[in-house]
């Protein structure tokens, strides 16, 4: 569907100006006619510009005794599937929270479990204790290790 510039102000609510300056920026892309007028693209145009709300929805004075419809609009619709996701994406992520945290305690139990091993004392085992390396040996040059064939 195309949508000559007075018709795409019309659809989104802007005035043919703002529409012809998007088209001359190259925010908007359209093609222009031999006789000077444009046709624009509607996946283009709203891709661009949000499209307007058909008719502007008027404030109802809802009386304190009288109760709303029970049928709820599109849009009540769209909140409240919008609600129940966001919901349900909070509580995975709340579930996956509660687990990293089971799992870190567990990590540090691990952790103090092995740096708090006791150390076995020489008279307990029969393995000779361990004696400390033996200091660096000194270095011989290279002609003493040839001298030596």
């Amino acid at each position: 569907m195309h949508f000559s510039l007075s018709q795409a102000a019309k659809e989104t609510g802007k005035g043919k100006s703002s529409i012809h300056r998007a088209i001359k920026s190259g925010r908007l892309s359209a093609q222009r006619h031999e006789d000077g007028t444009y046709s624009i693209d509607a996946a283009e145009l709203f891709r661009a510009f949000p499209p307007a709300l058909l008719e502007p929805v008027p404030e109802q004075a809802v009386e304190p005794h009288q109760e709303p419809s029970a049928t709820p609009s599109a849009a009540e619709e769209v909140l409240r599937v919008r609600v129940e996701m966001l919901t349900a994406q909070l509580e995975r992520e709340q579930e996956t929270v509660a687990d990293l945290r089971r799992r870190l305690d567990r990590a540090e139990e691990r952790i103090l479990a092995l740096s708090h091993t006791p150390a076995i004392t020489p008279a307990a085992s029969s393995v000779a204790p361990l004696q400390p390396p033996d200091p660096k040996p000194s270095r011989r040059g290279l002609w003493k290790f040839l001298r030596r064939f």
